[in-house]
């Protein structure tokens, strides 16, 4: 029984992987939900400021989205994902302990066009949840 579940859940993996691969935006959308929280949580960790955090971790999803033929499992989704927002927030840290730095701002990626707007909206407004939570402290 055991096994039949892990055989499942292996297959639904595989799946949604293939869909993401595709690009099928509701593929972008399970993957979407289903790390944002952790990332973002993990990029806060990393920078302490929320709206860097929220920046950065939208950032290597829609990298990873404009990357996703590269993909073969979830697994090297997820750690992509990790290693892409480490990385990026390194190089904010780096860059506003600069002192010639002035704007200490993230800056604005922009989000990919094979998206439509009625996904950007969803994930804009959940991500933004993490956002006002951490924006308190």
């Amino acid at each position: 029984m055991i096994s039949s579940m892990k055989s499942e859940r292996a297959d639904e993996e595989d799946i949604s992987v293939t869909y993401f691969r595709q690009g099928l935006p509701e593929a972008f959308k399970v993957f979407f939900f289903q790390y944002y929280p952790e990332l973002f949580s993990f990029a806060f960790m990393l920078v302490r400021d929320a709206p860097a955090a929220y920046q950065l971790s939208l950032d290597a999803f829609f990298l990873c989205w404009q990357r996703r033929a590269d993909f073969t499992s979830d697994e090297k989704i997820k750690t992509f994902l990790f290693l892409t927002t480490r990385n990026s927030c390194l190089d904010h840290l780096r860059r506003i302990a600069d002192p010639a730095v002035t704007d200490r701002s993230v800056p604005a990626s922009v989000p990919p066009d094979s998206l439509p707007p009625y996904i950007m909206r969803e994930i804009y407004a959940f991500a933004s949840v993490g956002l006002k939570k951490y924006g308190k402290q």
